[in-house]
């Protein structure tokens, strides 16, 4: 499964990224789409098999309230499945 996610998000892009967002009633501005995506690209590792809880209070500091409780929902919401 690791190999899936992998290859997805090398391929990832911030248009995939605010196109998800969108769907799941997000909008997010230009910065916070771009610390996301960086977040992501470097840190995916950590969120699909660790405690990300320093990378989520980093976050925290840097996006929206409502961005940042959603993206702790749907972070949760996925890592169950």
């Amino acid at each position: 499964m690791e190999f899936v996610i992998k290859e997805f998000i090398s391929r990832l892009t911030e248009d995939d990224i605010n196109n998800f967002a969108l769907k799941e009633g997000i909008t997010l501005e230009n910065d916070e789409l771009k610390t996301i995506y960086m977040y992501i690209k470097n840190y995916w590792q950590i969120f699909y098999k660790e405690d990300a809880s320093y990378l989520l209070n980093e976050l925290k500091e840097k996006l929206k309230p409502n961005t940042y409780t959603k993206i702790v929902e749907l972070l949760n919401k996925y890592k169950k499945k």
